[in-house]
């Protein structure tokens, strides 16, 4: 029941502030006037943005392919890619993208990658993310700081969340991962005074699950000592994947012909618009992303233009993106329920055999 009620809130959410969307939109312009701009946009320069958002998920998917070499549990470069498609079309679709990690450990499982591997495989990916998303917001806001004032107020406080909440779990992850001593006090201490303060909590399953997240840390540290180059590997390709995402505005200003800003600059914007939206409660951030681009890009693309630019731009790295990944997600489950050649030919149908010719 709670699990309904929670998805009636977060849809409701996110289906009013895509009214709101619509409605600003429409506030400045006519359909016309909307469908003209899009219309307008060189589709050449735009296509670009496809082997960006390609790059994009081959970036995890390298990661993936490294560390589950690491682990001593190797699969094919294309079974990587399929688990990193599976990671952005289920975190897409989730509040917070709480959805893509589980729905990869359950792809990995099914390609024979224990439990644990796969979960150690994406704790890695996410520290690499998160460590990414922090170099990022850090040079935004050291070469272009300036650009925080484009976002307004009210952005501006999602934004100083997000970054308080991207700096906050990359410094507990690396204490988790280093320190495990300080970090089971620490865990435990919380766990101590979230019982004070309500009672019913359980106290020692908490607890154990405290201890299970704990060792998996542990073997983490333990991976990264043995391949000391892994972590740093896994970050690198984590900032050439958000690059990719960053790059898609700079795309689209492109395709508009204009100019005078640069990618860098763009880049940063972009950078601190996702850091402001990332950890809201919302299936891939759909209404906040979209109402944060528009207010964040209005000096960028101007009156006229940043509603159809935050169409085109959503529309490469977010729904194009899911749509692709969707279709991947499919065909992978058709193939699996589909039985080899070989399979189909042996279980095919036997004769029968008359009881005086048993034998």
């Amino acid at each position: 029941m709670k699990r309904q009620v929670k998805s009636v809130l977060c849809g409701g959410a996110v289906l009013a502030l895509l009214a709101w969307t619509v409605h600003t939109i429409l506030q400045e312009q006519t359909p016309g006037q909307l469908a003209s701009a899009l219309l307008s946009a060189d589709w050449r320069v735009l296509l670009l943005g496809l082997p960006l958002m390609a790059l994009f998920l081959c970036c995890e998917a390298k990661a993936t392919h490294a560390v589950l070499r690491a682990l001593g549990c190797p699969q094919p470069f294309r079974r990587c890619a399929y688990y990193s498609s599976v990671g952005f079309f289920f975190s897409t679709i989730t509040p917070s993208a709480t959805g893509g990690q589980p729905a990869q450990v359950v792809a990995m499982g099914r390609d024979g990658v224990p439990a644990a591997s796969g979960a150690l495989d994406m704790l890695l990916v996410t520290i690499g993310y998160n460590t990414a998303a922090m170099f990022w917001g850090i040079y935004a806001l050291l070469t272009a700081g300036g650009l925080t004032e484009r976002l307004g107020g009210q952005v501006g406080l999602l934004l100083g969340l997000g970054l308080a909440i991207f700096a906050l779990l990359d410094v507990f992850m690396f204490l988790f991962l280093f320190l495990p001593g300080p970090a089971k006090k620490l865990l435990y201490g919380c766990i101590a005074l979230a019982a004070r303060i309500y009672p019913p909590l359980d106290r020692e399953a908490l607890e154990a699950r405290a201890d299970a997240h704990l060792a998996e840390y542990r073997r983490g540290a333990g991976l990264i000592r043995r391949n000391p180059v892994l972590l740093a590997q896994v970050v690198g390709l984590s900032v050439v994947q958000l690059a990719c995402t960053y790059a898609m505005p700079y795309v689209v200003y492109r395709a508009f012909g204009l100019s005078g800003f640069g990618l860098g600059e763009i880049m940063a914007l972009q950078a601190l618009c996702s850091i402001a939206v990332g950890y809201l409660p919302l299936p891939g951030s759909a209404g906040a992303a979209e109402n944060v681009f528009l207010r964040g890009f209005l000096l960028i693309y101007g009156e006229a233009l940043v509603a159809p630019a935050m169409i085109l731009s959503r529309t490469l790295n977010c729904y194009l993106v899911l749509l692709a990944t969707g279709a991947v997600l499919a065909a992978g489950r058709a193939l699996r329920r589909t039985p080899p050649a070989a399979e189909r030919e042996s279980a095919g149908p036997k004769k029968s055999v008359e009881p005086g010719k048993a034998a």
